[in-house]
Parts: structure tokens; C-alpha cells; sequence
């Protein structure tokens, strides 16, 4: 688990531990899949869904499911 409070923290020790020993190995083929939840008590209201589901787009991600 990554924590929501220093992300970038944990992912960048994930990337130096792991990612990048595998990606040194000859013919090795690595992909990353990167997934959030989250839940949110009083809901979103449109305009969060919006601004989310655009982000989510402009990043690349594959999969986007509010409920």
C-alpha cells in the first residue's frame, strides 16, 4: 500500500527496490499498474466527478469507475 500522505515518497522507494532491478534484466518486460480507491462518506458532486474523470484521461488511465 502507498500512502495517500507522501506518495511520491513510496512510490519512488517502489521504483528504486523493485522496478528498476527488473528493468536491468536482460529481456525482462515490466508494467505497472497504478490503482486507486477511495471513499468519499458525502459523495462527489458533478463538477469533482468531472474534474476527476478529465484527469484521469489527460494521465492515460485505462480504467475510470466512480460510483
Amino acid at each position: 500500500m502507498i500512502s495517500p500522505e507522501r506518495p511520491a515518497r513510496d512510490i519512488h522507494q517502489v521504483v528504486e527496490a523493485i522496478v528498476e532491478q527488473l528493468t536491468t534484466l536482460p529481456d525482462s518486460q515490466v508494467k505497472l499498474r497504478f490503482e486507486i480507491e477511495a471513499e468519499v462518506p458525502g459523495g462527489l458532486d458533478r463538477a469533482k466527478v468531472r474534474t476527476l474523470v478529465e484527469n484521469a484521461n489527460t494521465l492515460g488511465f485505462v480504467e475510470k469507475s466512480i460510483e
